[in-house]
């Protein structure tokens, strides 16, 4: 398998982790209404975070070096996310990601740019657990229509 090949697979599987989010939202929504399905999708991709988190304490408090690579740059050294790393240093790891496969699944689906916004906010609650169990502190901008990439997170020391 080639590399390119590769990175094809990891970025259509995370794209296709986007799509199983918008029909699981949009069925949610249908069944119990939108505040219910944003208030569910949140509380499961919490708890996906919070095992994903786990292998990342091993960087806490402040190996920030360590999560820029173990979480900005994966799965695939930041081919699929593209990471601009804007800081770096013994303080914060602060990074926006230039592309995002699970929002690109959104786009092509034709969602409008209040749905996307919605769904974000629902699957960077994943961000929340994460960053949660690997002991850490974080910001979040969420992506809005007009800027460029997708979300932009700050990680700090947990105090």
């Amino acid at each position: 398998m080639t590399s390119q090949h590769a990175r094809s697979q990891i970025y259509n599987a995370i794209k296709d982790r986007g799509t199983a989010y918008l029909m699981v939202f949009r069925e949610l929504s249908k069944r119990y209404g939108e505040a219910e399905a944003i208030s569910v999708m949140r509380s499961a991709s919490y708890e996906h975070g919070l095992a994903i988190g786990k292998p990342l304490a091993c960087f806490a408090p402040r190996d920030f070096a360590g999560m820029a690579e173990a979480y900005a740059k994966a799965p695939d050294k930041g081919a699929t996310f593209s990471p601009d790393i804007r800081q770096l240093d013994d303080s914060c790891l602060e990074v926006q990601m230039m592309s995002c496969p699970i929002k690109d699944a959104w786009v092509e689906a034709g969602c409008s740019d209040e749905e996307i916004c919605t769904l974000l906010g629902c699957a960077t609650a994943l961000d929340e657990g994460t960053f949660d169990a690997a002991g850490f502190n974080y910001e979040i901008e969420l992506w809005s229509p007009g800027r460029q990439g997708c979300c932009l997170t700050r990680i700090t020391e947990k105090r």
